[in-house]
């Protein structure tokens, strides 16, 4: 005779209950650790303490002559000057009860200069501010995804 397993149909329905509201708890740190990364990333890209001007007079201390780090501030530190960059750092979030996803970014088709500025040019180092932002928020997002 086969077992019989009595209350299935109980566990099946708590377990239903239970999955909306725990995905909606962890999109919600989703959300929370996404905003976490957006300012961040925007911290390391709103340097106001010299100008462009001011920058050239110390002989462009970020350009690939001169050794990494070497400049006023870390590499992975931008300075804002028009404002541009910063006001396109984006967070886009999709959400949902399947995959969620948040992304922290910058959109090339709003600021044609983000590819250079990240990984660098001929002239100048690379000033990856993006992922520096990431790696800052690291025990933020641990910590909010835990639920602490």
């Amino acid at each position: 005779m086969p077992a019989k397993l009595e209350g299935l149909q109980s566990v099946l329905a708590n377990i239903r209950a239970i999955i909306p509201v725990e995905t909606g708890k962890m999109n919600a740190r989703l959300a929370i650790s996404g905003t976490i990364v957006e300012d961040s990333v925007k911290n390391h890209a709103a340097m106001t303490d010299h100008t462009l001007k001011q920058l050239a007079d110390m002989g462009h201390p970020y350009s690939k002559r001169y050794s990494v780090d070497s400049g006023p501030h870390p590499d992975n530190a931008v300075h804002s000057q028009s404002g541009t960059l910063l006001a396109n750092i984006e967070k886009s979030e999709n959400l949902n009860m399947v995959q969620s996803t948040v992304e922290v970014g910058v959109q090339e088709d709003k600021v044609p200069y983000i590819g250079d500025l990240i990984t660098g040019t001929s002239k100048q180092r690379p000033r990856n501010f993006i992922g520096e932002g990431f790696n800052q928020s690291l025990d933020g997002i641990i910590a909010t995804t835990q639920g602490r």
